[in-house]
C-alpha cells in the first residue's frame, strides 16, 4: 500500500453543534442482493431508490404519493453530509444562522414527506419493474430520524464526515420493531397538536439499544398494526 491509498486521518474535529440525522434502510436488501445475476440490475435499483428519497429532500417529481404525479419543491435546508450504508443512506443537517432546525415546519414537512414515501413504496416498485427482471423486490423502506448534538470531522484531505449521539439513535431507530417503516426521536421537539393533527403520537420505545426508555414519534394507525406480542415487549404507552 502505498502513501497515496492510505487513510489519512483527519485534520481536525470542529465544535459541537445542532444537527439532525435521517438514516433509511431498505428492508430485505441482502436476500435481493443474493438472487442469481443481480449485479446487472443492482446499481439501477439504488440509484432508483435513493433518487426518490433525494426528492423528498431537494425536490422533483414525487410520482408515488398521489395519482397524478406532482412537482415538489425543495426543504427550505439541504444536508451537509449524505453516506452510502451498504442498505441504506445516511443524511445530517446542520442547524443554520436561521435556526430552522429548531423551528417545527421543516421537521414536519420532512416527515410527512418521508412518511408518505414508505406508506407507497409499492408504488415506487410498480415503477422500477419497467426495469428490473425480478418479481419480489424489497416490499419496504424504512426511516429513523432524531435531533441532538453532531461533530464534524474534517479529513486531511478536505473531506467531511459527521459523528454524535443523534446519529447513533437514528441507527437504532431504523432497526426498531419490524412492523413500523417510520419512527422520530422525540428530540425533535415538534409540538404535540401538530403531531396528532398528522396523526402522530408519543410513545415509550422500551428496547433501544443504548437509548433505553426513549420517547419516540410514530403513526396511531401504523402502531395499531403491531401485534400485541411486540407491543407488550418494545413500547410503553406514555
Amino acid at each position: 500500500m502505498n502513501e497515496k491509498e492510505k487513510f489519512l486521518g483527519f485534520k481536525n474535529a470542529e465544535r459541537a453543534s445542532v444537527g439532525l440525522a435521517l438514516i433509511f434502510d431498505i428492508s430485505g436488501f441482502t436476500k435481493f442482493f443474493n438472487k442469481p445475476d443481480i449485479h446487472y440490475y443492482m446499481t439501477n435499483y439504488i440509484n432508483q431508490i435513493i433518487n426518490c428519497v433525494e426528492i423528498t429532500i431537494w425536490g422533483g417529481n414525487d410520482f408515488w404519493t398521489t395519482e397524478t404525479p406532482q412537482e415538489i419543491d425543495a426543504l427550505e435546508i439541504k444536508p451537509i453530509m449524505r453516506k452510502f450504508l451498504g442498505d441504506g443512506m445516511l443524511y445530517v443537517w446542520e442547524d443554520n444562522d436561521d435556526r430552522l432546525l429548531l423551528k417545527s415546519d421543516f421537521k414536519i414537512d420532512l416527515i410527512i414527506r418521508l412518511w408518505n414515501l414508505q406508506l407507497n413504496f409499492d408504488r415506487i416498485n410498480k415503477r422500477l419493474y419497467e426495469d428490473i427482471p425480478v418479481g419480489d423486490l424489497p416490499t419496504n423502506i424504512k426511516f429513523g430520524i432524531s435531533q441532538g448534538t453532531i461533530f464534524k470531522l474534517i479529513e486531511n484531505t478536505g473531506e467531511q464526515d459527521c459523528i454524535g449521539p443523534c446519529i447513533n439513535l437514528a441507527s437504532r431507530l431504523v432497526k426498531y420493531c419490524q412492523e413500523i417503516n417510520f419512527i422520530a426521536s422525540a428530540r425533535l421537539d415538534l409540538p404535540k397538536q401538530e403531531l396528532e393533527t398528522y396523526g402522530f403520537f408519543k410513545i415509550i420505545a422500551k428496547e433501544l439499544q443504548s437509548f433505553e426508555n426513549e420517547i419516540v414519534v410514530i403513526d396511531k394507525v401504523d402502531y395499531d398494526g403491531v401485534s400485541l406480542a411486540d407491543k407488550k415487549r418494545l413500547f410503553k404507552e406514555l
